[in-house]
């Protein structure tokens, strides 16, 4: 049954437009056999029927467009909502930080697995075909940690694996801001059970982690 799930995903545009057809010819025939048709009623809703099936095979044409133009959009920049892609101008941290919330919960089931399991390893798949979004996920991380955590997941944090630490620090590597993951590395190591001196941390640098965010994205809008 997944098989056939994953099947039908990946090839929904191709069965739409094969379904369109089907309904298409056999309307046309519908009509064509109906207009042959000399009784009246039996005529009618022969005629009917294929221009039914016409409709529906017209509707399935709009749908796969509508398909493609979600593959085709930006992720960053086409709107669910509305069905538009807004301009780079418009593109702020607020949208930028809920399109990752999505993304986040694709990879991880719940915010405790963040610090349980490490994330990028659990997910290579997803990274190595979506490299772009390693940065991004790393400092959506840290900066959900500062906005967001209670005192459970921040006691996560504390107890989380080394391997995961370091994880989000090469992440945060790949964008240049060693900087920001040798400090997120050395507060975790340095903790000594209390969190206080990273949830302060983060949350005086919490403006300058939604201005990486957003800059990145920008920056790297065409890979998206």
């Amino acid at each position: 049954m997944d098989k056939i799930k994953k099947f039908v995903k990946e090839n929904l545009q191709m069965i739409l437009l094969v379904l369109c057809g089907l309904f298409v010819i056999t309307g046309i025939l519908a009509i064509v056999f109906g207009a042959a048709n000399s009784g009246g009623v039996i005529k009618v809703l022969f005629i009917i029927f294929g221009i039914v099936l016409i409709a529906l095979g017209c509707s399935l044409v709009f749908y796969a467009a509508l398909i493609a133009t979600d593959e085709n959009a930006n992720f960053f920049l086409y709107d669910q909502r509305s069905k538009r892609s807004i301009s780079i101008e418009e593109l702020d941290f607020e949208r930028v930080n809920k399109k990752m919330t999505y993304i986040m919960t694709k990879l991880v089931a719940n915010a405790s697995k963040v610090w349980t399991s490490n994330l990028f390893a659990d997910n290579r798949e997803f990274f190595d075909d979506n490299e772009v979004f390693t940065p991004l996920v790393a400092y959506k991380v840290i900066y959900d940690l500062a906005d967001r955590a209670n005192e459970s997941i921040w006691h996560l944090y504390l107890m989380a694996d080394k391997s995961v630490i370091a994880s989000i620090a090469e992440a945060l590597e790949m964008n240049s801001d060693s900087d920001l993951g040798k400090a997120v590395k050395y507060l975790h190591e340095n903790a000594a059970g209390d969190y206080e001196r990273t949830q302060k941390f983060l949350a005086d640098n919490k403006k300058y982690i939604q201005n990486k965010m957003t800059k990145y994205v920008k920056v790297h809008i065409s890979k998206f």
